[in-house]
């Protein structure tokens, strides 16, 4: 007999679990207590899971941006999930493009890309304080919310 807890599953597939179970719970949250706030709840939590993440993956991988990239391509863009194109790296920053997301598919098959941000994407955020509380990240668009790529430029933060 099989343990599943040994069963390894994608980063992508672990997000389509979790959409799967969380759109039609934050779809009642709303109905019962308002989409605002809906979203703080949500906010918070998904503020919290990305931060515990951040870490796991600098413990694992390190905190380096060459470390990021690391995450970047084979966590988040593992089997296939995301199309990832390196725009610039040095030591102090990380810039990439992602042209290509499935997760941003996913989401937008379900008919809610709005969730999908606040899911998925505004985690990022959250991730990169877990993970070196020394960079900061901007990103001025994404596909989740209708732009041809998503613009990740990761920066170690001012002294």
């Amino acid at each position: 007999m099989t343990d599943n807890r040994d069963i390894e599953i994608s980063h992508l597939e672990r997000r389509k679990i979790e959409g799967r179970v969380l759109i039609p719970l934050l779809q009642e949250l709303a109905a019962k207590f308002g989409k605002s706030a809906m979203l703080e709840v949500l906010g918070a939590t998904i503020d919290r899971l990305a931060t515990e993440d951040g870490a796991t993956w600098a413990k694992t991988h390190g905190r380096s941006t060459a470390s990021l990239r690391n995450v970047a391509e084979k966590v988040w863009a593992g089997g296939g999930a995301l199309d990832v194109q390196i725009v610039g790296e040095s030591d102090d920053h990380l810039d990439f493009n992602v042209t290509g997301c499935r997760y941003a598919e996913f989401y937008k098959q379900l008919g809610h890309p709005e969730i999908g941000y606040h899911i998925h994407c505004k985690r990022d955020f959250a991730m990169v304080g877990g993970f070196n509380s020394e960079l900061e990240l901007s990103r001025d668009q994404t596909i989740m919310q209708g732009a041809p790529c998503c613009d990740f430029r990761f920066r170690k933060a001012a002294p």
